[in-house]
């Protein structure tokens, strides 16, 4: 049995320089030190830490939004406090908030300088074709995805290409790969109660679950949207969507913060969700959210 962590949305609290902000970042960092910075509270993330490493994991899988406004100094100071999990058990995918500006994919890809030993090896050796990573752990192949957009103001939606993941089942199928772990930051499912605008979703979620039905994944693991689910394998998606974000939030009314345990044996997958108590000032396993 393989043990996995799926941690999401970390949305690490960095100071950033106004002299340091150029357009969209403005309006990001506001909202940032306005609304976000107070249910980020350090106490909740070292006692997710502590967590996380209290338990005998084969695998911590984390799918991105690392940073606020993928400022550098934002980047540099999540690795920093990523380091006590940072190991070879590690794979990390990028948010729709590390591509948050074109000034984190150009000239440099900030994400990939930073976190490059732990983004897997390319899938695909054809670098023109797109984002296609992967790692193995325990005997699982975790293929991760790039479906974010440095889009203008108030536009958080994604893409992943079609011909990205025809790639990626020509590649599992040479491979003889069967069982898989699938890694994007966007949700390809949202619950009735956490639908999304058309600024905010992938926006080709219906062809990609189309595009996954003859090679399914064990499970889509994805962020995003700040509020835990689980969503069982149905004719439709025949694989588990799980939702780990946002992990180091505090939960509220609205949001089911938190993040997931998967367990896979014999291609089977068991999942418990974990959620802080501010009272107990700890996590605790809890009901999953389940659609």
């Amino acid at each position: 049995m393989a043990t996995f962590i799926h941690i999401s949305d970390l949305h690490f609290p960095t100071p950033v320089a106004w002299k340091d902000l150029r357009g969209k970042m403005f309006s990001g960092y506001f909202n940032y030190r306005l609304r976000r910075k107070k249910k980020y509270p350090k106490i909740l993330r070292e006692a997710l830490w502590e967590k996380i490493q209290s338990i005998p994991y084969d695998g911590l899988l984390i799918t991105g939004d690392l940073t606020n406004v993928s400022s550098e100094i934002e980047f540099a100071e999540a690795k920093k406090t990523l380091s006590p999990l940072l190991d070879e058990r590690t794979f990390i995918i990028p948010g729709n908030h590390d591509r948050y500006v074109k000034k984190a994919l150009e000239p440099t890809k900030l994400f990939e300088k930073y976190f490059a030993a732990f983004l897997g090896e390319a899938l695909d050796t054809d670098s023109s074709s797109g984002y296609l990573r992967y790692k193995i752990l325990a005997g699982m192949h975790c293929i991760g995805l790039d479906s974010n957009l440095a889009k203008g103001f108030m536009n958080a939606s994604g893409y992943v290409s079609p011909q990205i993941i025809q790639r990626m089942l020509h590649l599992l199928q040479k491979r003889n790969i069967t069982k898989y772990l699938l890694l994007c930051h966007h949700p390809i499912f949202n619950p009735p109660s956490q639908q999304e605008s058309d600024s905010h979703k992938l926006h080709n979620r219906e062809e990609l679950a189309d595009l996954l039905q003859n090679m399914p994944p064990l499970a889509y693991l994805h962020g995003h949207q700040h509020s835990n689910w689980v969503k069982r394998p149905d004719p439709k998606m025949p694989f588990y969507v799980i939702n780990s974000a946002s992990s180091t939030m505090l939960p509220d009314t609205k949001h089911l913060s938190g993040f997931h345990v998967l367990q896979s044996s014999a291609g089977d997958l068991s999942c418990k969700r974990l959620q802080f108590n501010p009272e107990k000032q700890q996590f605790e396993e809890c009901p999953l959210a389940l659609f």
